[in-house]
């Protein structure tokens, strides 16, 4: 009998369960969006606390409510979970559709698309060198194509202030090449970011590697470009997306404790004044980098 009394005693002793669905909440959001998904299948009363808006409301940024207010349409949704996951898997057009934003799913860290639009390209208004194009695949209402230059550069940049503190992020030229793309695998192109006046990082990518596994030295005239640079484990390929376009890494910088100044992104090549085309140019990407 004594036994049974120490048994009924002991229920519920360590089990979360009995604590007030708020507090349940607030533990679960200090942890990570992942967790709180885990959290949703352990029990009833874990579901309604890992769903609620007081736990999505600490995954979400502290701006979220102004950057909303930039968005080019109206943004409906019924919880701040549903909201959170909307910004993950569809990025919301903001600043007249200069730019989008969204937010990384594992860690709620923010996201940026500058579009090429607010990009500053060399010769980018001259119809000469580079048209503007309607892509039904881009995100954006416009992207740019490079009819031919002699010289390729192009620049991005964003305020530090609004990404995500203490995050590793990085730089990506997000494009496609045209069926005639030309010159622009020699010379390799160069890349630099600078945070708040201090160049963080620099290296080599070479935007059409198709155009050097093409080339028969044997029977084919040189490369564009002069002189073949060599390539080497130090220069940077682009990788194909989820989304069909290709992105290369202009490189990393740490956001840091809200540092004061913008992150400047910059890609050019500019040796030799040889001519290159067939660039589809979309916009640069600011991410979180793992």
């Amino acid at each position: 009998m004594e036994n049974k009394s120490t048994d009924a005693a002991m229920v519920g002793v360590g089990d979360i369960n009995q604590l007030p669905e708020e507090c349940i909440s607030h533990v679960i959001s200090l942890t990570t969006p992942r967790d709180a998904c885990v959290s949703s299948a352990v029990s009833r009363t874990s579901h309604s606390a890992a769903d609620s808006d007081v736990t999505w409301e600490r995954f979400l940024p502290s701006d979220y409510d102004s950057i909303l207010s930039r968005a080019v349409n109206p943004v409906e949704y019924t919880s701040k979970k549903e909201l959170y996951f909307r910004l993950c898997e569809h990025p919301l057009l903001i600043d007249g559709g200069m730019m989008s934003f969204g937010l990384e799913k594992s860690s709620g860290a923010k996201c940026f698309m500058i579009s090429a639009r607010a990009l500053s390209i060399v010769w980018g208004e001259d119809e000469r060198y580079w048209k503007w194009i309607v892509l039904p695949e881009s995100r954006f209402n416009a992207c740019v194509e490079l009819d031919r230059v002699c010289l390729l550069e192009i620049c991005g940049k964003i305020d530090n202030k609004i990404l995500t503190p203490h995050t590793t992020y990085a730089a990506y030229l997000i494009f496609k090449l045209a069926p005639n793309a030309w010159g622009l695998s020699n010379p390799f192109q160069r890349t630099e970011i600078i945070l708040a006046g201090d160049i963080v990082s620099q290296h080599c990518v070479c935007l059409n590697i198709r155009e050097r596994e093409q080339f028969n030295p044997w029977w084919d005239r040189p490369l564009p470009g002069g002189d073949t640079e060599e390539m080497s484990d130090d220069v940077i390929l682009p990788k194909v997306r989820g989304d069909g376009w290709l992105e290369v890494e202009l490189g990393e910088f740490n956001s840091g404790d809200g540092i004061d100044g913008d992150v400047s992104m910059s890609l050019t090549e500019n040796k030799g004044g040889h001519w290159k085309n067939g660039l589809i140019l979309i916009g640069i990407e600011v991410r979180p980098k793992h």
